[in-house]
């Protein structure tokens, strides 16, 4: 009896407020915070249930009173909540504004992005949705007094809310079980809405990576790479790997888009379009490390180590490479291998204010393939440009002006206040550019290296939501994200040369199964093919160029 007395008196005291300041805090994050929540699941009931709505959110509000009777102690008290208000605010503007969820992929991402890309993201919808969001629980936090208190009585205080939060909880979760139980069995998507308990579950998952058993050691793979006896001429290979950024195959006219936007590539005879590739992750964070690596998406991402990639089993075998970035770097990738990251040139008509058009990397490009290595004496080299390609969301700024076909665009990074019509204009104008580097990029390569055997492979690394159910850009969890953020465009261009040493058939084009489901699993395989390289971790059926050696002419 006297405990119930203390504890009630600590609530009367004039420390109470702190109590309530964390209690208020807590509910306006499980309402406010989390209207994104709110509209998914009134989409999900035709018949919404009030009380069910009433229960999440009162178990969101305890489970925030207890993170904060653990978290936000003495001094810290105000700016633990200030944090958390703002990392609330943020993220719910951009789950409604993009319908994306917040996972550690998405927080990868966000830790990943560079100011040009932070810089896109800006916008007015952007600034008021989050100033709405947080200012009126900032001011009462901060407008708050928080008078001096005993280490006891806040000892006290705090062990209060801890249990308070926890009984509100599990009171809550009981009451609405079966309908909790249903829609997040069904609904896998909800438990990313949860704000901000996604982004501090994800964050915990980050932080968790390095201590994991092997993460801080590398494998080493096919250390037997050696280049097979086709490939010892005199006459060494040079590959151009050209990694797309956020295109999606059913938005190029040479995959059956109703839409010509790639006329260059259409007019070609001399590529094959994959259009049945698959991506390994929805955003390049997942994506670039996965296709590297010689294991299966699966095995990717269940593995208990880190291993060695594409480009050291490259560079061991003798072929010179070098990673040209246009983008926000190689997500660790080109670790162990020469680098260079495109430098915007103002006087350039391909350059603008904060970037430049990927065929701008051409330019420049003899040199550097040039400094790599004496080509005559070189078993092969392999460029890998990093596109920008169509990064958005501010699509309307990865074309040219000259080779814009498509208006009227959406010319701002707040998609959803444009009509969906100008969001794909905008992205298919990207599309157009894109054509026009991977075109200008093969007779670059014709022209300067006529007497070389050489070739251009282009795969995308993910692909991109349009606005498809108010879904805008990428990094959606691949178990329920769209096709469009996981199927990409995969274009190979081989020269006559390049195809007489690595014994492929004329007529292998014409041959090449097309419509075959490929991924980004044949991304490793089908390169070392490629340059003839011989390993014990190369696999003949996983390379979808086999059928053109194997076949009878």
């Amino acid at each position: 009896m006297k405990i119930v007395v203390w504890m009630i008196g600590l609530l009367k005291a004039k420390e109470a407020n702190i109590s309530w300041l964390i209690i208020g805090t807590s509910i306006w994050l499980a309402t406010v915070c989390n209207y994104p929540l709110w509209m998914k699941l009134s989409s999900i009931d035709r018949q919404p249930d009030y009380l069910f709505y009433l229960g999440f959110s009162l178990l969101i509000s305890g489970l925030g009173i207890f993170l904060f009777s653990c978290l936000a102690w003495g001094k810290l008290l105000k700016y633990v909540l200030s944090i958390f208000v703002l990392m609330a605010a943020f993220g719910a503007y951009f789950m409604q504004a993009y319908g994306v969820v917040i996972d550690k992929g998405m927080i990868t991402n966000v830790l990943q992005t560079d100011k040009r890309e932070a810089f896109d993201l800006l916008n007015s919808r952007m600034v008021v949705t989050v100033l709405f969001l947080s200012i009126p629980m900032l001011w009462v936090i901060w407008k708050t007094e928080q008078p001096k208190t005993r280490v006891r009585h806040l000892l006290g205080q705090h062990l209060i809310l801890a249990v308070l939060g926890i009984l509100i909880s599990v009171v809550s979760l009981i009451s609405v079980f079966q309908a909790f139980a249903s829609t997040m069995r069904n609904h896998k998507e909800v438990r990313y809405l949860i704000n901000p308990f996604n982004s501090l579950y994800a964050m915990g998952k980050l932080a968790a990576d390095p201590f994991k058993d092997g993460s801080s050691h590398l494998e080493k793979i096919g250390e037997d790479a050696r280049i097979n006896d086709i490939s010892k001429t005199n006459s060494s290979p040079i590959l151009i790997m050209i990694i797309g950024e956020t295109a999606r195959s059913d938005h190029l006219g040479l995959n059956g888009y109703y839409r010509d936007t790639t006329p260059l590539l259409n007019s070609r005879n001399d590529i094959a379009s994959f259009n049945n590739a698959w991506s390994c992750g929805t955003s390049t964070a997942e994506s670039l490390p996965c296709m590297f690596s010689h294991l299966s998406k699966n095995d990717f991402f269940d593995r208990d180590s880190n291993y060695e990639n594409l480009l050291d089993v490259m560079n061991r075998a003798g072929i010179s490479t070098i990673w040209i970035d246009n983008q926000s770097g190689c997500k660790g990738v080109c670790a162990r291998i020469s680098t260079s990251n495109i430098k915007i040139n103002q006087n350039d008509k391909d350059c603008y204010s904060d970037g430049c058009f990927d065929v701008f990397s051409l330019k420049e490009l003899e040199q550097k393939i040039d400094n790599l290595s004496n080509l005559n004496e070189s078993k092969g080299v392999a460029v890998l440009l990093h596109q920008m390609g169509s990064h958005g969301p501010a699509y309307y700024k990865r074309s040219s002006s000259e080779r814009k076909k498509y208006f009227p665009e959406c010319v701002t990074s707040s998609l959803q206040s444009c009509a969906r019509e100008d969001v794909v204009n905008a992205y298919d104008n990207s599309i157009i550019e894109t054509d026009f580097f991977l075109s200008s990029t093969i007779d670059w390569i014709k022209e300067n290296y006529p007497d070389r055997p050489t070739a251009m492979m282009y795969v995308s690394d993910h692909g991109e939501s349009l606005g498809e159910n108010n879904i805008y850009l990428h990094g959606l969890p691949y178990s329920f994200a769209p096709d469009s953020q996981k199927r990409i465009p995969w274009i190979v261009w081989l020269s006559e040369k390049f195809m007489k040493i690595n014994d492929l058939r004329s007529d292998c084009f014409e041959i090449l199964e097309r419509d075959k489901r490929i991924s980004h699993d044949n991304y490793f395989h089908t390169t070392l093919g490629l340059l003839g390289i011989e390993t014990k971790v190369y696999v003949k059926d996983l390379d979808i160029f086999t059928q053109c050696r194997d076949a009878n002419p």
